[in-house]
């Protein structure tokens, strides 16, 4: 697939946006001490039976995972101001040219800790039971990848999805692509539309306690 894009500098955070369909996806490396503090407050949660069952998030999300956890409100202010924040805005200010973003509201903000044979359903980030707080964006963020992790024995060669992520839209015909898949690496972080459908192919590895960590978000914009 051909995927045409464009490299946006903004406060001196560079990211990509790119169109592999109708819905824009934006892609950026996570700083190295976003890096190092959200592995270190993942690590702080896991650590604790109180905070583990404080932060425990399962049952609120679709996948079917060995652990979901909220992530602190401390490293995850610290880095809305410094990072998240300035992408999401480039991003809304580049579709709606005429509107001016006035604060950013994080809705949930959530680690997924992945064991082999872990899987994410075709699933959106949308909430329509409250429709105030309905997400305008969403993203994923890889903070571990098992470095020896393999295909699934049946999959073919051709079309391998193990431990992919793919987002979905629309219907596909020569013209036009419904499918992205992506292969995650450990600081890629993506951003797109809350109510574009994805999901995430379960990895394989030797080892059944290998993990996969991740973190996503949602986010409301409200505008001037």
């Amino acid at each position: 697939m051909n995927v045409k894009g464009c490299v946006v500098s903004n406060n001196k955070i560079n990211f990509k946006l790119f169109k592999p369909f109708g819905s824009t996806i934006a892609k950026a490396e996570l700083p190295i001490e976003l890096f190092k503090d959200f592995n270190q407050d993942l690590k702080t949660i896991k650590e604790s039976k109180e905070l583990s069952k404080e932060h425990n998030f399962r049952h609120k999300l679709a996948g079917q995972i060995h652990q979901e956890f909220l992530i602190s409100h401390e490293p995850m202010s610290k880095w809305k101001a410094h990072f998240f924040d300035p992408i999401i805005k480039a991003y809304a200010e580049s579709h709606l040219k005429k509107h001016q973003v006035e604060k950013i509201v994080i809705t949930a903000a959530w680690y997924v800790v992945q064991k082999p044979g872990d899987y994410n359903p075709n699933h959106t980030h949308t909430n329509f039971s409250d429709y105030q707080m309905n997400p305008d964006l969403s993203c994923v963020g890889y903070l571990r990848i098992p470095e020896k992790m393999k295909s699934f024995k049946n999959a073919k060669e051709h079309f391998d999805t193990s431990g992919h992520i793919e987002f979905i839209e629309g219907s596909e015909n020569m013209f036009n692509d419904s499918n992205y898949l992506i292969k995650p690496e450990v600081r890629n972080w993506y951003l797109f539309p809350s109510n574009l459908r994805h999901c995430v192919y379960p990895f394989f590895t030797e080892d059944e306690n290998d993990e996969r960590i991740s973190f996503s978000f949602n986010a409301k914009i409200i505008f001037k």
